[in-house]
Parts: structure tokens; C-alpha cells; sequence
């Protein structure tokens, strides 16, 4: 049985991509996403991204940061679909630079899980050169950062949406087939 077989690790997440970009985002953007990581089953709203400059010299200003959260997956799968997201984001890029970043990751019940291709000491290496962090932690109902939780998602506007996104996991993870309840 292969390793990524939710049988085999024994937990189920909610696969989850962060966009960051100027609206719209790029035609066909959300079919290649589903076809990399499944149907989506959630999408959050869209927040206006000026938590850092950072990405502005690539993309320019007038950010904005949107989820989508894909069906049920083990969290096996995380690099390849940093990977794949990272392809994605070569596909639609221009002369100037990326339109659209793609961050890709999964909450679990316990927490927020991102990718990453930059190392580092709070970073877990997957494999080809993909780390793992957990960017936020879920604890007496609510979402808590850590010393090195990027500043969007300290804030706490996603809170609400990724605790939608760990209720419908709770849900669905009762009833699927791999579920305890």
C-alpha cells in the first residue's frame, strides 16, 4: 500500500491553496488547481493584501489573498502540490513576473500546515527541496500563531474561513470511509 493511502497515515486534511494576485486572477486558474489537488469544496471571500511590499517589485500593488480548499487528501501529497502549484504559477507568468502566487498547504484539526521551497529552522524537508511548517496552530477554539507565522495570517482575518475549512474536514471525515465516527 503506498505511503500517501490515507489507510496508511492515518489522517485526512483539507488540501488548501492560497492565491495572491490582482483580480481577476487568470482564466483557468481554478480548473488547473482542481485537476492538480481535486474538487474544490470550499472558497473563501477576498482581502486586500498590504500586510508587506514584498512581492510588489514581481506583481506590482492592488493585492488581493483568496483560499480554495479542495476535497478531502492525505497530507502526503503536500509536495507534489507545491510542486504542482509552482508549475502552475510558471504557467501563467509574464516578461514582468509571476501573476499570481500560489501557496499551497492543509489544515488538519490541529492546524495550518504550509509549503514552502525555502529552508529554514521551523521548516520539516519533504522532499525535492519542499518544506513543511505549521503556520498556525488550532487550540480551545481558536487559531494562535507562532514566532514565525507570516503577518496575513497572524492578523486573524482568515480565522473564520479556515475554521470553516476545519469544520466541513470534521464533517466529511466522520463519514467517509476513513473516518473514526
Amino acid at each position: 500500500m503506498p505511503l500517501s493511502d490515507p489507510k496508511v497515515s492515518g489522517e485526512l486534511v483539507l488540501p488548501l491553496v492560497g492565491l495572491l494576485g490582482t483580480l481577476p486572477f487568470p482564466d483557468g486558474l481554478e480548473q488547473a488547481l482542481a485537476a492538480l489537488l481535486g474538487p474544490i469544496v470550499q472558497r473563501s471571500p477576498s482581502w486586500d493584501f498590504r500586510d508587506t511590499d514584498y512581492y510588489a517589485p514581481e506583481m506590482g500593488g492592488g493585492l488581493t489573498r483568496a483560499f480554495l480548499a479542495f476535497a478531502q487528501d492525505s497530507p502526503a501529497g503536500l509536495s507534489a502540490w507545491k510542486r504542482g502549484t509552482g508549475e502552475l504559477e510558471q504557467r501563467w507568468r509574464t516578461p514582468g513576473g509571476r501573476r499570481v502566487n500560489l501557496d499551497p498547504g492543509y489544515v488538519s484539526l490541529g492546524g495550518l500546515f504550509l509549503a514552502s521551497t525555502k529552508p529554514g529552522l521551523h521548516r520539516i524537508p519533504l522532499a525535492n527541496g519542499i518544506h513543511a511548517e505549521i503556520t498556525l496552530y488550532y487550540t480551545r477554539g481558536a487559531w494562535q500563531a507562532l514566532p514565525w507565522t507570516f503577518p496575513d495570517f497572524r492578523s486573524g482575518r482568515y480565522d473564520a474561513f479556515l475554521t470553516e475549512c476545519r469544520k466541513y474536514l470534521k464533517r466529511t471525515h466522520a463519514t467517509s470511509p476513513h473516518g473514526e465516527g
